[in-house]
């Protein structure tokens, strides 16, 4: 069934600034999802699936024996939603165990890194705002 949705306001009453881009929203079924994707041998599979210039959405899945490497973001503020695995996190320079369900707020100009050990781990990286073309991202050695 589809329903059109008609805004109530008038005019002048509107706060705030509402664009149209992207034009339609999106419903994705993770549980559907991740199965269907074919994982790389070592790594992060990763896909952007929402994009737009304030935020950006990847789903992704570390592997197991897989680390990003300690990095830190120039432009934009990352929030990691682990949906599945286990792996760790770099917080505040402390590695803390995750699981389903955990939230890593990490905003720009802090160090941080994820890692897979025992077992893939499924994560969503929301990016705000959107990552700059060729990406922010500093490695640190």
């Amino acid at each position: 069934m589809t329903m059109t949705m008609t805004p109530i306001y008038t005019e002048g009453s509107l706060k705030g600034l509402i664009d149209s881009n992207p034009a339609t929203a999106q419903l994705i079924r993770l549980a559907d999802y991740y199965p269907g994707r074919t994982l790389p041998a070592t790594g992060v599979d990763s896909e952007v699936v929402f994009d737009c210039p304030r935020t950006q959405l990847m789903i992704r899945t570390a592997v197991k024996g897989t680390a990003i490497g300690n990095h830190f973001h120039t432009v934009s503020d990352e929030i990691v939603v682990v949906m599945g695995g286990r792996g760790e996190i770099l917080v505040n320079g402390a590695w803390l165990p995750v699981a389903a369900g955990d939230v890593h707020v990490c905003p720009r100009g802090i160090i941080h890194d994820t890692r897979a050990l025992d077992e893939d781990l499924q994560y969503l990286s929301i990016f705000t705002p959107h990552l700059p073309p060729g990406t922010d991202i500093n490695w640190i050695k």
